[in-house]
This record gives structure tokens, sequence and C-alpha cells, in this order.
């Protein structure tokens, strides 16, 4: 008779005795189990191994199940076809994967890279934007108190404003004490680049606190980071309460999509370690800009968190060679009443996915105010090149819909997107990236919740205008 380990397994949890890890993810962690068990049986038989044979070694697995070695189970390597199934196997063709210990972290004292900072009475301001264009000045800041006893900016009855100006100013709430704040006044005339801006944060009756910033602050800021070559080859880096490692990178020409693990390293990272940084993964050799999809969790177990994090640019900009960076746009660790960016490290892209499915010349009238004329469908993602109509720009996102060779169709983007933990279908898409520019062109780029083949597609529809495929 073969004796089966899911068997063994089932026959265990039949009698009462489940095999169940001392932390969470039960499930996860047998299914986990269960599946190196059976790669392990799978490798008795090739060698030949006789019945009883594999069902002592089966037997000896399992009972390791009840000990410590199950207990302190740790997360193997990622593979994108554990988390896709047939899917990922283009993905893992392509990923370049590093090893628990490949490198040693680049320490917590290298990547910290704050904004340009000021003192406004009670308050900490902190520059995140600060420009002049198009007759506007504007600026974006986060504003928190200096320590407990002071009200949030949100309660304090104040108001930040740029002085000499007539000035909007929207408020949002970004935590407990923390507030961004968004200013934005009319130019009468175009102002110098090292003109003096000066902010007011006062109340009704009392004298301002005022913080000035030259309107070049910014640039000056990311002049003097770029000129300590902050750029730094690893794969692990380590900040005050975490340790962020790579685990694995897959690139095509306009997507990249990366595997991070968050291990914390204090009591105080340990108690956070659930609060899912902002993170962010672009081309460092072209600096070219992509906007975030969601980090997804793919893995987690005690003290550690793996996330799945990406990007589709508007243009094809990856190619072998280029360094890819890895960066947090936000931060929150011991101490900090405001977050603040940090710079992890940059790897070398050494494998890159086949180019993309270009499809043009659509079918239909546009539904939109945008005509669209060209899509590049990728592996994890397409993007969308079009016209936008003038002065008719609509709220709302375009309908996108993808017809297979099967005669199936799937609506991926219709109004909403999901976010990024919970899709609602198999290639359910979020966008990356929406802009409109001024020489009138419009990218759409989205990112699916599942890869797919692009060979597999007859055509996809965009508001009402069919591309079709043409292998």
């Amino acid at each position: 008779m073969n004796h089966h380990i899911s068997d063994m397994l089932d026959g265990l949890e039949n009698a009462g005795q489940p095999i169940t890890p001392h932390s969470g993810s039960a499930e996860r962690v047998k299914a986990l189990t269960l599946s190196r068990l059976k790669q392990e049986e799978a490798a008795l038989r090739r060698r030949r191994f006789r019945p009883l044979q594999i069902a002592a070694a089966a037997l000896a697995a399992v009972l390791l199940l009840g000990g410590s070695v199950f207990a302190a189970w740790k997360l193997g390597a990622f593979r994108f076809t554990d988390e896709f199934g047939k899917a990922g196997e283009t993905l893992d063709a392509y990923a370049q994967s590093y090893p628990q210990d490949a490198a040693d972290a680049i320490p917590a004292d290298f990547g910290y890279a704050s904004w340009v900072k000021a003192e406004a009475g009670d308050y900490n301001l902190v520059l995140l934007e600060l420009n002049a264009g198009d007759g506007q000045l504007r600026a974006t800041l986060d504003v928190s108190p200096k320590d407990e006893s002071v009200p949030p900016y949100r309660e304090s009855g104040l108001t930040l404003a740029f002085a000499d100006y007539e000035t909007v100013t929207e408020s949002s709430e970004k935590g407990a004490w923390r507030d961004r704040v968004e200013l934005s006044a009319a130019l009468d005339e175009p102002l110098a680049a090292d003109a003096e801006i000066t902010l007011s944060l006062s109340r009704s009756g009392e004298a301002p606190a005022l913080a000035s910033f030259p309107l070049n602050a910014l640039d000056e800021r990311r002049e003097a980071l770029e000129s300590t070559d902050r750029r730094h080859y690893a794969v692990a880096a380590e900040t005050k309460d975490y340790r962020f490692s790579l685990r694995t990178l897959s690139v095509s020409p306009s997507i990249i999509y990366a595997v991070l693990d968050a291990e914390a390293l204090t009591d105080y990272g340990k108690a956070h370690l659930d609060v899912v940084p902002e993170f962010a993964v672009y081309n460092g050799t072209h600096q070219s800009s992509g906007s975030l999809l969601d980090a997804r969790l793919v893995g987690s177990e005690e003290n550690l968190r793996r996330y799945l994090i990406g990007f589709v640019g508007n243009l094809p900009v990856n190619e072998v060679g280029d360094s890819i960076g890895f960066e947090i746009l936000e931060i929150f660790e011991d101490g900090d009443t405001v977050g603040h960016p940090y710079y992890l490290f940059d790897v070398k892209l050494e494998a890159l996915i086949p180019d993309a499915v270009t499809l043009s010349v659509p079918e239909g009238a546009p539904s939109g105010s945008i005509t669209w004329q060209s899509i590049r469908v990728e592996t994890v993602g397409l993007t969308v090149d079009g016209l936008q109509g003038e002065f008719e720009y609509e709220p709302g996102y375009p309908a996108v819909t993808l017809v297979f060779r099967d005669g199936t169709q799937e609506t991926v983007l219709d109004g909403e997107t999901w976010h990024a933990g919970s899709p609602r279908s198999d290639h359910d898409a979020a966008i990356s990236s929406f802009t409109g520019q001024h020489d009138g062109t419009a990218h759409l780029s989205l990112i699916f919740a599942q890869p797919l083949d692009p060979a597999d597609l007859a055509a996809v529809i965009v508001d009402g205008q069919t591309f079709y495929y043409v292998p």
C-alpha cells in the first residue's frame, strides 16, 4: 500500500491532533508545510525508495511539526507561481531572486532623507512641495505640534497661508497629530527662482508665527542629496526599528514588480509591524517617475511581513543593466511625530521580461473625452496613450475590458479601482497613473491583480474603442 503525506496529515487532524503552529497564520503555514513535504515525497519517489521508506520519511517529518521546528518556521523563497499559480510562471522565469543573507544591510543612518523643515510657534513645518508656475504659487506642508501638550493644527484655530498673498488653504488629517496642508495663491507676475516665500501661521487677534523658504529650497535640497552619492548597491537596509530586505525583482519594459520583507528589530517595530510603509520602486538609471501599486501583503509570520509592490510607467524605460531604486516614501519610527522618507538601496537589473504586445488603430468612436490611440500590454499590466478633447475633461476612470481568445471577457477597470489587497476578479486592475499633459496627450497605466500572457488576448476595449491583437 502506498502511504501519502497528505493522508497522514488528514488522519492526525481527524483524530483530534491538529497540526497547528504556536503563532498565527495556521492555515498558511500548514499549507506551506504540506507543500514542502510533498516535494520531499516526490524526490524520494524519483530515487525509487520503497513505500515503507517513504512512509518512514513522512512520519519523521510529521513528528517534527509538533515541535519547535514548526513554531519557528521562516518564510521560504518567494515564487510568483505560489502567489498566482500558472500565471506567475513568466515572472518567475525572468525574476532576480536574493537569498535571505545575500548581503549586509545598509546601516540605519545612511538612507534617512528629510525635506526642508522649519518651526512656527508651537508647530513643526515640513515642506514637501513648493513651486510657482501657470500663474499659481503652490505649496504642500505637513504640520504637527512640537509635543502632545499642543493641539493638532486642525483643532488649533490657526490658519496657515502665504504672507502677502490671498491664499486658499486646504487641509487633511494624515495621522493623530499630523495634518497635510495644501496652499495656493494667484500670482500677478512670475517669481524669481530664489524669491523668498514667507508663511504665516496665525489666528485672529494674535501676531503670526512666521517661517520662510526660498522658492528653490527643494531643488537645493535634492542637489545636496545627489552630491552625497547616496546610491548604494545592496539588497537590505536597516532603519532604527526595522530591517527591509529584497526577495525578488521581476521587470518588463514598463513595469517593475518587487517583493520586500519588513522585519521588526525593536519592541516598537514589533508593535507597529502591521502599519504598512509607503514603498516606492523606480528606475534609478533614467530617473523615471512612476506611481505606486499599494503594497500587497503576501506573507506573514511573527516579527516579519512580506509585501508585493510595483508600478507601471507611462513609457518603456527599463533595460538590462539599469539601476532599480527602492525607497520608503514615509515611515514612522520610535519618537517620531512626523513621518519621513527613507532611501533603502539600489540593485542592478539583470533580466528583462520580453517586450510587450502593442495594439493600435482602434475601431469605434470613443465614449469619453479622450481618444485612445495605442495600447501596450505586458505580463502584469498595460499602458494606453491618447489625445484629450479641449476643455472636455470628465471625472472618473475609463472602462477597460479584456477580450480573451477563448471568447471570455473581463472588465478590469470601470469607474473604481480595487484596493491592492482585495481584487474583485482575476485580472482586476489598479491604476498606477492617469495623467493629462499640457500638449493634449493622456496616459493611463494599469497593473493587474494577476499576470497574464498577452498572447492570450484577442482584443482590449477602452471606453468603447476596440483594439485588436494581431499576432
